[in-house]
């Protein structure tokens, strides 16, 4: 029989590999023509609106999942998935958003884990997978 302890390491490692599996298809898709990566992300179906700039990037989410615009409204989503776009639409980066109340202090191997502003108080924490700046 497993001990509590060491469910908990199965599952923090489990979730780690997930997390990590999904990033490297993210990377691997966006990174096919780094000079057109917006328009290209855009046409293989990645949720991008609204196709505004939020901290100095545009932000795309895979095909049929939620993104920027249901945090703008509010929308209770565990964690989101971004490929991240220099506002000359190349390719920055991924990152990853996870609700505050699911936040436990995971490391973020490029970055500081950064708050973002709250839309209809749910909070969210990013690791942006790129040399991020304001």
């Amino acid at each position: 029989m497993l001990t509590t302890r060491t469910r908990e390491r199965i599952r923090g490692l489990v979730l780690s590999a997930v997390v990590f599996g999904s990033l490297t298809l993210i990377v691997s898709t966006a990174a096919a023509s780094p000079a057109r990566g917006l328009d290209q992300a855009m046409e293989q179906g990645w949720n991008c609106t609204p196709l505004i700039l939020l901290g100095g990037h545009y932000h795309c989410s895979p095909p049929g999942k939620p993104g920027v615009a249901e945090i703008i409204a509010g929308t209770d989503v565990p964690s989101i998935q971004h490929q991240v776009f220099r506002p000359d639409g190349s390719f920055a980066g991924t990152e990853l958003l996870i609700r505050a109340d699911l936040f436990a202090g995971q490391g973020c191997p490029t970055d500081q884990w950064l708050p973002v502003p709250s839309a209809d108080n749910v909070q969210y924490w990013a690791c942006h997978h790129f040399s991020f700046s304001n």
